[in-house]
């Protein structure tokens, strides 16, 4: 489960700047950008689409193949990727970073903000390697137009280091991220929104490593700065709100928990709909709160919403669906219904074994979770198999682990695809 705020937050608003006025259509396209902006920072993402829309129309008759119609093209894709449409916004993020690279060069700044656009998009899916190659490039332009300590810089600092912590390669990550913190502290202030979403992504790190104590100054921090720069109903005040509610989870202070967690899933539904995969991230969360309790019968239709939303979004193959597959498994394990537990931990196991890119030390819980299963049904033969192919797993890991390089190799880009 991938518990920490992205850096998506980083690039919002930020597409219009600059424009000069023109003509009527040149009006309108500025008009709708800065309508889908204020929507898109609101977390309003139906109209902001609605708005991105309506400004790609204007941008193809005043500017086709250039710089409006790119920066169009790079706030809708961010629209479709908050929204979990990954192969849309892969699409649109391409073609912007073609007319980027063609209209400004390949080491130009808003090159680099496509590389990023690109470099999150993957992240979000587990491609890793191409991921932190695209922040790595984005870097080095960065760093060659604006500086080594300019805020910008800063940005792709976080955005590589995010990249290592999700493969928990904390080593590679804490040092990259303080740095990226002392450029925006210094930079852009101790304050700024900004700031805090590397603040935040520190405090998950250490959370991820057991230090609740380090992290829930730092997450209570950027919940306050967040909740004043965004207002109180912001998607990021949501993922401030998770991040401070698993930080009161580990801790076993559960009331504390459940009211973040019931805000977090409230400010979902009505920012991003009852179908968001956030929403069903959240309410996987509650559910585990729940199930920790012993309250099996509000954690069941949690758990159950959960796979849904993440069937319908993300497909029944997804490694999504396997996680909540297994946490489903888990509670009826433990209220001992042990058919129905089996039949899910197989569902699971079979999609992750089936996906790429997939959270491998998600998968070795579930082998372990279906061994003690079986165990318990008698079936000691097969839990022994089950239990040495974890251990193979969590080795290979570790080798992978020790033998990751600093920096990733050069990621040639896919085709650019036209969108429909």
């Amino acid at each position: 489960m991938n518990i920490g705020l992205n850096a998506r937050a980083l690039t919002i608003g930020l597409a219009f700047l600059g424009v000069v006025s023109g003509c009527a259509v040149d009006q309108r396209w500025r008009s709708a950008m800065q309508e889908g902006n204020h929507a898109l920072r609101s977390g309003d993402y139906t109209h902001a689409e609605e708005s991105f829309v309506a400004a790609r129309k204007e941008a193809e008759v005043i500017d086709p193949q250039g710089k409006r119609l790119a920066d169009t093209l790079s706030q809708l894709g961010e629209v479709n990727r908050e929204l979990g449409r990954f192969p849309r916004a892969e699409a649109l993020f391409q073609e912007a970073l073609a007319i980027r690279e063609r209209v400004y060069g390949p080491a130009h700044a808003e090159t680099a903000a496509s590389l990023t656009d690109l470099g999150e998009l993957y992240r979000l899916q587990g491609l890793y390697t191409q991921s932190e190659a695209l922040h790595q490039r984005a870097r080095e332009i960065r760093e060659q137009v604006f500086g080594a300590d300019h805020s910008k810089t800063a940005e792709s600092l976080n955005n590589i280091a995010v990249v290592y912590q999700d493969q928990r390669r904390f080593a590679d990550a804490e040092p990259v991220l303080q740095r990226a913190l002392a450029i925006l502290e210094k930079q852009l202030g101790p304050e700024h929104s900004t700031t805090a979403i590397t603040r935040d992504n520190l405090a998950k790190m250490y959370q991820a490593q057991g230090q609740h104590a380090r992290a829930m100054p730092l997450y209570q921090r950027a919940l306050t700065i967040h909740e004043k720069a965004f207002g109180p109903n912001h998607p990021i005040v949501a993922r401030n709100l998770e991040n401070l509610a698993d930080t009161y989870r580990a801790q076993n202070q559960y009331p504390q928990a459940e009211v973040l967690y019931q805000r977090a899933v409230s400010i979902f539904r009505k920012s991003l709909g009852n179908d968001h995969v956030d929403t069903a991230e959240a309410m996987s969360r509650l559910g585990q709160l729940y199930e920790l309790q012993g309250l099996y019968s509000q954690a069941e239709p949690l758990f159950q919403q959960a796979i849904a939303i993440r069937e319908k979004q993300q497909g029944a193959e997804s490694p999504h669906v396997a996680g909540e597959l297994k946490n489903l498994a888990g509670l009826y394990q433990s209220q001992n219904k042990l058919e129905q537990s089996e039949d899910l931990y197989k569902q699971s196991l079979v999609i992750y074994e089936q996906s790429v890119g997939y959270d491998r030390e998600a998968y070795v819980k579930a082998l372990k979770s279906y061994a003690s299963l079986l165990r318990r049904r008698q079936r000691s033969g097969e839990a022994e198999r089950l239990e040495e192919r974890a251990k193979a797993v969590l080795k290979r890991l570790s080798l992978e682990s020790q033998s990751q390089g600093k920096t990733a190799a050069d990621v040639p880009l896919a085709p650019v695809a036209p969108v429909p």
